[in-house]
């Protein structure tokens, strides 16, 4: 007797039932549940609250379309523990967004998603997500805090240009590069824990922060780029560790409040225009056996009588 299964006329020997999370196949062909995919929230005029749902015969994948009607009053967001992505501009203009729920699920935040959701307070982001897109918080003024997993590698352009009311971050430490603008005028933030493996930080990444205290850079980082601190009027004090090889024009300039700056790098790095104009004069602090280096230097001579041996060096 042949080895036949059959509901009917219907022969259902090849069926694969309760593999993959009970998922069921005719052959390679899967039955249940249907892969249907749907935009993460749709064109409303008037939002009050948005709920997404994942049900036995459906599977939200992925949200690709932006919510277009920036006057929107959405006040609470929940999403579906099915939907592994958030499009870009998703949320964008959303002004009276306070809270969202991002679930486990998500690994993938796209550019400008939250952008100038301004009452939107504080945001946990899932662990398991590897990518955030640029600018994604750009403009949400009301930003007091976020934290950011730690399998992000790289701070996109922009990512919290403009959260005024952001107090402090902390960068994980699989992070490389902090992009242009990220942290550009928060002008709340007063301290910020860098990566130990972070390698550059590029143009204003954190310029016009004036409330921002200390900044100490791990000895991983050999870039430091143009305007990259301008205007941290509120910076006493700066260490930059001994890997560094590069220190662009004017990234510490208009840094007014400023007692110390300390290069732990034994070789003077590349130093553009500026790179600590308008600093109150304040001491530099270089290796001892540096010192004539650091000063004989073709641009760091013009600092030469701010130039000092770090003590315990």
């Amino acid at each position: 007797m042949s080895n036949v299964i059959k509901i009917g006329s219907l022969d259902i020997s090849s069926f694969k039932v309760g593999s993959d999370d009970c998922k069921v196949y005719l052959g390679d062909t899967l039955l249940y549940p249907q892969s249907i995919s749907y935009k993460l929230i749709a064109q409303h005029s008037d939002l009050s609250e948005y709920k997404t749902e994942c049900n036995s015969s459906s599977m939200l994948s992925s949200g690709e379309t932006r919510a277009d009607s920036a006057s929107a009053s959405t006040i609470n967001v929940q999403i579906g523990n099915c939907v592994n992505k958030i499009g870009q501009y998703a949320f964008s203009g959303y002004s009276s967004l306070t809270s969202i729920d991002i679930p486990s699920s998500v690994t993938n935040i796209g550019a400008l998603s939250f952008a100038s959701c301004s009452s939107l307070t504080s945001v946990t982001i899932p662990s398991g997500v590897t990518f955030i897109g640029g600018s994604v918080f750009i403009n949400c003024t009301g930003l007091t805090s976020v934290n950011i997993p730690n399998k992000i590698k790289t701070i996109r352009y922009g990512t919290f240009s403009n959260c005024s009311s952001l107090a402090s971050i902390d960068i994980p430490n699989n992070v490389t590069n902090i992009e242009k603008y990220v942290f550009y005028n928060c002008n709340s933030l007063t301290s910020v824990t860098l990566s130990n493996s972070l390698i550059s930080i590029d143009d204003s990444a954190f310029a016009n922060c004036s409330n921002l205290t200390s900044i100490d850079m791990p000895n991983s980082v050999t870039n430091i780029g143009t305007n990259s601190f301008q205007n941290c009027t509120g910076l006493t004090s700066v260490t930059i560790g001994s890997g560094v090889t590069n220190i662009e024009a004017e990234a510490f300039l208009n840094c007014s409040s400023l007692t110390s700056v300390t290069v732990e790098a034994k070789n003077p790095p590349n130093i553009g225009t500026s790179a600590f104009g308008n600093t109150n004069e304040c001491p530099i602090y270089v290796p001892s056996k540096s010192v004539d280096a650091y000063k004989s230097h073709r641009y760091w001579g013009v600092y030469a009588s701010r130039i000092y041996p770090i003590l315990n060096s």
